[in-house]
């Protein structure tokens, strides 16, 4: 998202700046982009919304009847052109589905809703994991929707007639790119986790089997740090004018899980490797960057891993994107930069941080 920076603010900052040795720096605050500013007419948005499962239904969504509620955290939140956005609520046992009908920020309202049962909607993202006991309903966009503006009515009805009380979420659809100071080639450092620093080449992922069963019949839980393990010897991000990004990850094995030991003795069995050729992790897509809450959102639409012993080829493409776990509330002075993501598995809060 292209901003406009206020010269006097700039000035004083860069003034402040000279006299600090802090490494995580907050750049000038940024006017917001216009294009996201747009109030968009709501029936165009409801029309170009993909929700899996959903019945579109002509007129206004069911009346409230109460005997049912729900609640949800938060009445504003940021979507991505594509990708969409998730709607993630605290929802009764009794839930039977939700109604979901676009509005406009001021006035207006489409002239159908979403009819949207339990079990459909679901987000298959790695970040789903995030929201493990809360419901969630995957919304994605088709290529005509633009940035800018729109707002939601969301209620809940279970098998007995029950609708709750709608619910009003307005969203903030962002443009790719944003801020300027984050342009450029980024070189991995390293990450915090747990108030644990794993520095750039030693191990940063690990994996395991998770539960095995023996061959004598007993079951034995593998902890992740046991299994196959990993450590990142270089990663560059590359944040382009244009929105697009690349993140390329070279990482080393450094631990070997013995599967068919483990299972013959029944006790945890790995060694540690030397991996001479490594492995290339490149993700590639769009990135955004939201000021209000200074958050930078990769959205990963393709994945192409080659191991480089034998160039074996594994790679994935989504075609509406998955949020990357290096996405997040994010810190830069133009040098250094520090993004709040998740970890691999999207269970654990890590700072990323990089320089140029």
């Amino acid at each position: 998202m292209k901003k406009t920076y206020l010269c006097a603010v700039a000035a004083l900052f860069l003034a402040v700046l000279s006299c600090s040795d802090d490494d995580t720096n907050i750049m000038p605050t940024e006017t917001n982009n216009p294009e996201e500013e747009t109030i968009l007419d709501p029936s165009t948005v409801s029309q170009n919304i993909i929700i899996e499962g959903a019945t579109r239904v002509n007129g206004d969504a069911p009346q409230s009847t109460g005997n049912i509620s729900f609640s949800m955290s938060y009445s504003s939140q940021s979507a991505f052109l594509k990708n969409g956005f998730n709607i993630t609520f605290d929802a009764p046992a009794a839930y039977a589905g939700a109604y979901i009908q676009i509005k406009s920020t001021d006035e207006g309202i489409a002239d159908e809703y979403f009819n949207v049962p339990s079990g459909f909607g679901r987000s298959n993202s790695k970040r789903a994991k995030i929201n493990e006991g809360n419901t969630e309903i995957d919304v994605d966009f088709e290529d005509t929707v633009e940035p800018g503006q729109f707002c939601y009515l969301i209620c809940i009805y279970d098998n007995a007639g029950n609708i709750s009380d709608p619910v009003e979420v307005c969203v903030e659809i962002e443009a790719w790119g944003g801020n300027t100071n984050l342009i450029g080639t980024w070189n991995y450092t390293k990450q915090v986790a747990n108030g644990v620093t794993t520095p750039v080449g030693e191990i940063n992922f690990c994996e395991g089997p998770g539960t095995v069963t023996c061959n004598n019949l007993e079951t034995l839980t593998v902890e992740e740090n046991e299994g196959w393990c990993y450590a990142t010897s270089e990663m560059k991000l590359e944040l382009n004018n244009d929105g697009t990004y690349t993140l390329t990850d070279l990482s080393f094995q450094k631990q070997e899980f013995i599967y068919e030991q483990t299972l013959s003795t029944c006790t945890v069995v790995n060694e540690t490797v030397n991996d001479e050729f490594g492995s290339r992790e490149t993700s590639t897509g769009y990135w955004a960057y939201n000021e209000e809450n200074r958050e930078l959102s990769l959205i990963e639409f393709e994945n192409v891993t080659i191991s480089l012993d034998d160039n074996s080829e594994y790679s994935y493409i989504e075609e509406s994107g998955y949020i990357h776990q290096i996405s997040g509330v994010s810190t830069n002075d133009g040098t250094n930069l520090v993004v709040t993501g998740q970890n691999f598995d999207f269970d654990v809060v890590t700072e990323y941080h990089f320089n140029k």
